[in-house]
C-alpha cells in the first residue's frame, strides 16, 4: 500500500472502485475521472540531466477509471529479499511485482481496517467520571450530526472468496450483486461483505460464476453477527456512509470526499482548491453521530516533472540535490485515481523505459513490460518524457497485510513517473507569499457561522437525497438534518502575575499591551554579551541596541554594554569564525543579527537569531525589542510572568517527539518543572536511533537527572508527577499506556523505592490534530468560543476520561479545540477532573514567547520547541550546562 500524508491513515473499507481487470492480458476498462487541470502554457526550458529534450506534459486522460487502491500502486514489489529503497537495477527490484488489484483471499486487511475503529479502553482504573463543574455554562453547536438507528438492529459479516482471483473490486461487487445466493441488501468494500439478512445455509454456499472473460467459483461463508459498539459495527457504518457519497457526486481522495467539479481555480498561482468534507461515523458518550467538517484540497496545476524543469532552469549546477531536497517528503496526487502519495526518494538512475517482468493472467506466463507501457495499457496515459526518473513512495508498515505468522509483509514500494504526479499542499516558500495566502484564505478560512451552515446543509442534503436515504435505510440508519448541541463551560479568567497583577481579558486572553511598564515576575540581567551583525546593517544594529536597552528597563532588567562585532562579508564561515574567536565561558549571551534566514547558517550559529528585516520597521521595532528582551531574560533563567497554581511538591512534565525520516532518527523532547510556579524547567532531549527499547532506557536516564535537579532545588522528591504527552494518535494509546508508561513507572519505582506507593502519577495525552469544532451560540449568530471553554460530554469518547478545551483566541476563521485524554491516574484521586481542566488551562498561560494563551499547556510546547531545535538545527544533544534554562525558547 502507498504512503500518505502524516497523521492520515487510509481506510480501505472506504476506498473507491479498483480498475476493472479481466483475465485476458489484465486490461482495465476506462471510466470517468476527475476533471483535467488547465493546460500548462509555458514552454519548457532546456531539459536537465536525466530528462529528455522531447519532454512535454501529458495531461490527465479525459476518460479513465477512477480507481481506489491500485494505480499509484502502479508497480508494487513482491516479497523480494531486497530491502525497500535499496539500490539496484530496476529489473531486479521490479521482479515479481504485482500490478493492480489483489485477491480478497490474500488481503489480510480486515484486522488492519478494524484497527482504525478499535475502541481503545484506556480509562484509568477506578476513574469515577470526567465531568467538571466550574465555570459559566455556554451553549454551543458542534460539527456532529445524529445518526438514528433501529432499536433491534442486526447485521451479518460474510466472507467472499473468488477462485481464480478476480482482482477488480467493481467486477467482484457486480458479480455479488447479480448472484441470487448473496442476501440482499449488502455492502462490499473489496474484502468484507456485510448483509442485513443471514446467509442460508449458514455453513456457506459455493456457485459457479462468470463476468466478462473471467469464469470461476465463488465461495460465500458467514463469519458472524455484527454487534453494536464493536469495531466491525463502526466499520460497517462507515462503509455504508462511503457508499452514499457517490450519489452526491463526490470523489474520495485519501479519507475525505471532495467535489472536483466545483474546484476554484487560482490561475495566477497555478493552483485550484477542491471543496469537500471530512466525515466519519464515530462513537461518543452521547448517541451515535456523524462527524462532518469542511475540508479543502489544494491541487497544483503543475506536475512534478514541471517543477523539476523549473528548478533546473533556475539552478542547473545543483539540480539533483536541490530537487531531492525540495521534493522528498512532499505529498503528490495522481489524478487518474485521485490518490495521494508521499515522495520518499527519487530514483535518478532509473527510467520509465526500463522493463520488469509481469505475470500475464491470460497466458499464465511472465512477460517484460516497461513502466511507460504499463501506464499506457492500464490507464491510457502516454508518457511523453521517456528519460524522466522515477519517484518512489514507501508504504507504511502498519498498512501492510500480515502473513500467516502474524508478521508484516515486506514493504512494497510504489513507483510513479513524475509526469502523472501533481503537487499538493503548500511549501514554506508558498506560505511566505502573502498574496498567495491571502487568496487561499478567501476560500479556506471559514468563520463559524459559514462553517456550521455548510455542514448543516450537507447533512440536510444527505437526509433528503432519495438514494442516500435508500442506502442508509437498507441498514436501518437515518441522518438527522441538524447539528448536535451541547452545554460547555467557560472557566474563569486568570490573573497574570508580573510586578503588578494583570487581569486577563476573558474574550482575547492576551496581555500584550500590559507588558509596557510592567516588570517581569523574576527578571535576570544580561551583563556580559556580544552583538554580532553584518557590517552593512550597522545603523539598524545600533538603533536596535538602543531600543533593547529601553525595553529591558521597562521590564525590570538591564543590559550591559555589548561587545560589538561587525562581520565584513556575509559568508557562513566568517560568521562562525567571528563568534568562535570571541566566545568565552564568562559570556551570558551571543546575539546575532542575521541579514537572512538561511537554515545552514542558523544551524551553525545555534543561538538566538533575529532577522534584520524584523527591525527595519520603526513602528514595530520597540515591540520586537521588548519581546527579545523577555526572551533573552528567560533564556538566562528569568521568569516573565506566572499564574496562581495551588499545587505543592508537584512536577509537571511535557513530552513531544521530532521525527527525521531522512536519517531515521527521532528526538524525544522532555521538559520537567522545577519550581512551584511551574515556570522553570530542566530539559532532556535524547536522539534515538535504536527504536523503542533505546527510547525507554533513555527515558529512565532523563527522569533520573530531572528528579535529582528537583531534589536539589526543593529539598525532596515530588509527591505528584503530571505528564502531558503530545504526539500520540488514537491508534497508539494502548501502546503508550501498556508499554511506555509501564516502563516509566518501573523506572520511577527504582528511584522512589518504598515511597512509590504514595507517589501520585497522572498521564494526559494531548491531541492538537482534531477536526471536532464548537460554535458558541450568541443570539442568532455563531461565534468562536472564548478562551477557557471546556466541553467534557456529548462529543467525548467512551472508555476515555477526556475533554475538549479551547484555550486560545482566534480572530479569523474557526478555532480548533485541543483534545485531552487522561490515560493514567495512580494514587492521585484527590485531584478531580474539574481541577485537571483548570490546571490545563492555567498552563496555557505560561509560554514566554507569547503574552497570551496558546493551544497546549506550556510544558508541551516547550518540549516541542526543544525536540524541533535539536532535530532540525543542532543535530546533537545540548550541553548539560544549559539544560536548566529555556535555551530553546
Amino acid at each position: 500500500m502507498s504512503q500518505q500524508p502524516k497523521g492520515r491513515g487510509r481506510a480501505r473499507g472506504r476506498s473507491g472502485p479498483r480498475p476493472e481487470e479481466v483475465s485476458s492480458g489484465a486490461s482495465f476498462a476506462p471510466a470517468p475521472a476527475a476533471p483535467a487541470p488547465a493546460p500548462v502554457a509555458a514552454a519548457r526550458p532546456a531539459p536537465p540531466p536525466g530528462l529528455s529534450a522531447q519532454a512535454g506534459v501529458a495531461g490527465p486522460p479525459g476518460d479513465q477509471q477512477n480507481t481506489g487502491r491500485g494505480v499509484g500502486r502502479a508497480v508494487e514489489r513482491g516479497g523480494a529479499a531486497q530491502q525497500a529503497g535499496d539500490p539496484g537495477q530496476l529489473s531486479e527490484r521490479m521482479a515479481g511485482l504485482r500490478v493492480g488489484g489483489e485477491a480478497s483471499g490474500d488481503r489480510g486487511g480486515l484486522q488492519r481496517k478494524l484497527l482504525r475503529f478499535q475502541l481503545a479502553n484506556v480509562r484509568p482504573e477506578g476513574a469515577a467520571g470526567k465531568k467538571g463543574s466550574s465555570g459559566a455554562p455556554v451553549q454551543v453547536m458542534t460539527n456532529f450530526v445524529r445518526i438514528n438507528t433501529e432499536d433491534k438492529w442486526c447485521a451479518y459479516q460474510l466472507a467472499a472468496d473468488f477462485r481464480p482471483m478476480l482482482g477488480a473490486k467493481p467486477l467482484r461487487e457486480k458479480l455479488l450483486n447479480d448472484a441470487q445466493q448473496v442476501p440482499k441488501p449488502f455492502v462490499y468494500d473489496g474484502g468484507c461483505l456485510y448483509t442485513k439478512q443471514p446467509l442460508a445455509p449458514a455453513e456457506g454456499v459455493k456457485f459457479a460464476a462468470s463476468i466478462k472473460s473471467w469464469s470461476g467459483e465463488v465461495a460465500i461463508r458467514q463469519v458472524g453477527v455484527i454487534e453494536k459498539n464493536t469495531p466491525q459495527w463502526l466499520h460497517l457504518m462507515n462503509v455504508v456512509l462511503g457508499k452514499t457519497q457517490s450519489h452526491l457526486n463526490m470523489q474520495m481522495v485519501g479519507r475525505n470526499f471532495y467535489y472536483p467539479d466545483q474546484a476554484t481555480k487560482l490561475p495566477q498561482h497555478r493552483m485550484e482548491v477542491w471543496p469537500g468534507f471530512e466525515m466519519a461515523i464515530k462513537p461518543s458518550d452521547g448517541p451515535l453521530m456523524l462527524h462532518v467538517d469542511v475540508s479543502h484540497k489544494i491541487i497544483h496545476m503543475s506536475t512534478v516533472l514541471d517543477v523539476m524543469y523549473d528548478m533546473y532552469n533556475r539552478n542547473p549546477g545543483n539540480f539533483q540535490a536541490a530537487a531531492t531536497d525540495a521534493l522528498v517528503g512532499q505529498i503528490v496526487l495522481t489524478r487518474h485515481n485521485n490518490k495521494t502519495y508521499r515522495i520518499d526518494a527519487i530514483e535518478w538512475d532509473k527510467r520509465v523505459t526500463e522493463t520488469f517482468p509481469r505475470y500475464n493472467k491470460s497466458t499464465r506466463q511472465s512477460e517484460e513490460i516497461s513502466l511507460a507501457q504499463y501506464f499506457a495499457q492500464t490507464y491510457n496515459v502516454n508518457l511523453s518524457d521517456s528519460e524522466q526518473p522515477i519517484l518512489m513512495s514507501k508504504p507504511r508498515k502498519r498498512d501492510l497485510p500480515p502473513t500467516k505468522g502474524g508478521r508484516r509483509e515486506q514493504a512494497e514500494n510504489v513507483l510513479l513517473p513524475p509526469e502523472v504526479c501533481f503537487m499538493t499542499g503548500l511549501t514554506d516558500e508558498m506560505r511566505a507569499d502573502r498574496n498567495l495566502m491571502k487568496d487561499l484564505a478567501t476560500f479556506t478560512r471559514i468563520d463559524p457561522s459559514t462553517r456550521c451552515g455548510k455542514l448543516v446543509k450537507f447533512a440536510s442534503t444527505m437526509a433528503q437525497n432519495r438514494e442516500c436515504q435508500r442506502v442508509l435505510g437498507e441498514f436501518g440508519l437515518a441522518v438527522a438534518p441538524n447539528a448536535v448541541e451541547a452545554t460547555a463551560r467557560q472557566l474563569a479568567p486568570e490573573t497574570v502575575q508580573m510586578t503588578k497583577p494583570i487581569r486577563v481579558d476573558p474574550e482575547r486572553a492576551d496581555w500584550d499591551n500590559a507588558l509596557k511598564g510592567n516588570g517581569m515576575f523574576q527578571p535576570v540581567n544580561c551583563k556580559n554579551w556580544i552583538f554580532v551583525y553584518s557590517q552593512r546593517d550597522e545603523q539598524a544594529a545600533a538603533d536596535f541596541c538602543q531600543k533593547l536597552s529601553r525595553a529591558s528597563q521597562s521590564l525590570g532588567m538591564s543590559f550591559g554594554e555589548p561587545y560589538v562585532l561587525a562581520v565584513a562579508q556575509d559568508r557562513d564561515q566568517l560568521w562562525v569564525k567571528t563568534i568562535e574567536e570571541n566566545i568565552d565561558q564568562g559570556l551570558d549571551l551571543v546575539f546575532c543579527l542575521l541579514p537572512s534566514n538561511k537554515k545552514q547558517r542558523y544551524d551553525s550559529i545555534k543561538r538566538l537569531c533575529v532577522l534584520t528585516k524584523t527591525i527595519r520597521n520603526p513602528a514595530k521595532v520597540m515591540s520586537v525589542a521588548t519581546k527579545v528582551a523577555l526572551q533573552i531574560s528567560c533564556k538566562l533563567g528569568g521568569v516573565a510572568w506566572a499564574v496562581s497554581i495551588p499545587m505543592k511538591r508537584t512536577m509537571i512534565v511535557g513530552m513531544d517527539t521530532y521525527h527525521d525520516k531522512r536519517q531515521s532518527v527521532s528526538v524525544q523532547g522532555i521538559v520537567f518543572s522545577l519550581n512551584e510556579t511551574f515556570t522553570q524547567y530542566y530539559s532532556y532531549s535524547p536522539i534515538v536511533k535504536g527504536g523503542k527499547a533505546e527510547l525507554h532506557n533513555r527515558l529512565e536516564v532523563g527522569f533520573n537527572l530531572a528528579l535529582q535537579k528537583f531534589r536539589e532545588k526543593n529539598g525532596d522528591l515530588p509527591t505528584r508527577i503530571i505528564l502531558y504527552r503530545d504526539g500520540v494518535g488514537d491508534s497508539m494509546l494502548e501502546e503508550v499506556k501498556n508499554s511506555e508508561l509501564l516502563q516509566l513507572k518501573q523506572s520511577l519505582s527504582k528511584i522512589y523505592g518504598e515511597r512509590m506507593s504514595s507517589l501520585g502519577f497522572k498521564a494526559i495525552v494531548v491531541k492538537k490534530l482534531v477536526s471536532s469544532r464548537m460554535f458558541r451560540k450568541q443570539g442568532s449568530q455563531l461565534r468562536n468560543p472564548a478562551p477557557g471553554t471546556v466541553l467534557d460530554d456529548v462529543i467525548t469518547m467512551p472508555n476515555f476520561v477526556d475533554f475538549f478545551l479551547v484555550s486560545q483566541y482566534v480572530n479569523q476563521g474557526t478555532v480548533t479545540p485541543t483534545h485531552y485524554n487522561m490515560i493514567e491516574d495512580v494514587n492521585d484521586a484527590n485531584i478531580k477532573p474539574d481541577q485537571v481542566q483548570q490546571l490545563t488551562y492555567k498552563l496555557t498561560h505560561l509560554y514566554f514567547n507569547w503574552p497570551g494563551t496558546i493551544r497546549v499547556p506550556a510544558p508541551c510546547h516547550y518540549a516541542h520547541r526543544l525536540a524541533y531545535l535539536v532535530g532540525q538545527n543542532l543535530m546533537e544533544e545540548p550541553s548539560p550546562q544549559i539544560c536548566d534554562r529555556l535555551f530553546f525558547l
